[in-house]
């Protein structure tokens, strides 16, 4: 009888060994943070606008900005249901301040490395757009930032700093992130290697930095629609209408090629300055 009790109870220890392991709980996370906001948006969110007499510009966005809070809601929930406590990196501390930084961050180094690529005499602009060919990507970006920075730095980073420390989390979480773009138009092995070193190891290190998404997220999205605002290609994708009607040519390792400047030399090595600069606070 007692044999049996210690046999169950040892299944019993190894199913929850199982159960609360690192890589089950990355696993669990990101099947619920897709499934749940997905579920939500396709049997509720689109029948329900459907219905109303709304243009399509302000019923998609409305239904973006949904998404990304369901997104945040169903992370929260997971974290207190699945990790039994609360999500602090989600914390209303400096909210405000942290969004403006990470946005700005983000936009602000495109915008330098545009210039740089202009006194080369890679950029030339010819004209502008409405401002309101911005709306569908920024909603885009806002919900792909959302659920991406939730994913890669709220999970997989956050989960595998705990574990491995921040070096070994940086590395891994990057170079995963680098590479989930392979689906993307024009991707190569460079592509992957220059979104891990640029965007993936600067919204890791924010987030290391100040324990909360909202500087990651806002950065992604900063980073992502400055390519839309002055008119070059962001990861690949060429559907985006652009605010600046522009053109950048020159040697691909220098401009990106058709996968944009995110596969740039240039790109890279201010990011990685960037990075070096942050890294250095954290460390000190």
């Amino acid at each position: 009888m007692k044999n049996k009790i210690k046999m169950k109870n040892g299944l019993k220890s190894r199913k929850q060994k199982i159960f609360n392991h690192p890589v089950t709980v990355i696993i669990f996370g990101i099947l619920t943070c897709l499934i749940v906001p997905v579920f939500i948006k396709v049997a509720i969110l689109q029948p329900l606008f459907g219905l109303l007499d709304i243009s399509e510009t302000i019923s998609k966005s409305i239904q973006g900005i949904i998404t990304a809070a369901v997104i945040l809601f169903t992370y929260r929930l997971f974290v207190k249901r699945f990790e039994k406590r609360e999500a602090t990196e989600l914390s209303k501390e400096n909210f405000a301040k942290e969004l403006v930084f990470g946005f700005l961050g983000g936009f602000l180094l495109i915008s330098f490395i545009t210039l740089f690529f202009y006194l080369l005499g890679y950029y030339t602009a010819a004209s502008v757009n409405h401002f309101s060919v911005l709306i569908k990507p920024l909603i885009i970006f806002i919900v792909m930032g959302v659920w991406e920075e939730v994913i890669f730095r709220g999970l997989i980073f956050r989960i595998t700093e705990s574990k491995l420390g921040t070096v070994w989390a940086l590395i891994i979480s990057s170079l995963i992130f680098g590479f989930v773009h392979v689906s993307n138009d024009n991707f190569n092995f460079l592509s992957g290697l220059a979104i891990a070193l640029e965007l993936g190891l600067l919204t890791g290190i924010t987030f290391s930095i100040t324990r909360r998404l909202w500087v990651p997220i806002a950065l992604h999205i900063g980073w992502n629609i400055s390519f839309i605002f002055y008119g070059t290609i962001v990861s690949g994708a060429t559907e985006f209408p652009s605010f600046i009607v522009s053109k950048l040519r020159g040697a691909n390792l220098i401009t990106g090629g058709m996968f944009g400047p995110e596969n740039s030399i240039i790109t890279i090595v201010f990011s990685l300055i960037a990075f070096g600069f942050l890294y250095k606070q954290k460390i000190t």
